[in-house]
């Protein structure tokens, strides 16, 4: 299961939470944020601390790759707990085959390409059991944001939403009777991990799935 929890309340374990988050191995989060995979290990393991300088460094990148999250909260544990929001960015302009280690690097960067070349969009990794049966947890979809009037064209399907605090869910819309108003109903209603129905939130935006990515088994 991809349903990751903080584990304890110390700056390695708040360190691995939150790249965990990512959907990134330890490998490949240092990888393409340019870091020593020995001193992240060290870090996450707790046999080094952290500076501020580097925890400003990590910060940095787990923004880059959609998480938001604090110096502070890293460090001490003071402030709002990581969330993912819709800003991932990738300074690599060339998807290179050839320099592609394993299968989840191949996913991450296909994920960057569809980012790029749908503008309006939104990209998620599934967190936990809520979208079965149709998207497994660690599962890659993206999808087009869509006007919010054209919404009940697409209501059979799930979309990808944003929330207006940048937060992300796979969810079925329902429309209210006020404009831009929904109850959110999770794919799979027998969910443990988080609500199976939100009712009357106002979203940001809403992109039908039109692309997704399942690691093989191995």
């Amino acid at each position: 299961m991809f349903d990751i929890k903080l584990e304890d309340n110390t700056p390695s374990a708040r360190l691995k939470y939150a790249r965990e988050l990512t959907g990134l191995s330890r490998t490949l989060f240092c990888k393409v944020s340019n870091l020593s995979l020995s001193s992240v290990s060290h870090w996450e393991n707790g046999e080094q601390k952290y500076s501020r300088q580097a925890a400003e460094q990590l910060v940095k990148s787990l923004k880059e790759r959609g998480i938001q999250v604090s110096a502070e909260w890293l460090m001490e544990g003071i402030g709002h707990e990581p969330k993912t929001f819709n800003d991932q960015k990738d300074n690599q302009s060339n998807f290179n085959i050839s320099s592609v280690l394993d299968e989840e690097e191949f996913i991450w960067r296909e994920s960057t390409a569809f980012a790029k070349f749908y503008k309006d969009c939104l990209v998620h990794i599934i967190p936990d059991d809520s979208a079965l049966p149709l998207y497994k947890p660690r599962d890659h979809i993206g999808g087009k944001i869509i006007p919010q009037e054209a919404i009940s064209l697409f209501k059979a399907e799930p979309f990808i939403i944003e929330l207006e605090d940048g937060s992300l869910m796979v969810r079925y819309l329902e429309e209210m009777s006020k404009v831009g108003i929904y109850h959110l109903k999770s794919i799979n209603q027998s969910t443990v991990m988080t609500k199976p129905l939100i009712k009357n939130v106002r979203i940001k935006h809403a992109a039908p799935v039109i692309w997704f990515r399942r690691r093989a088994l191995v």
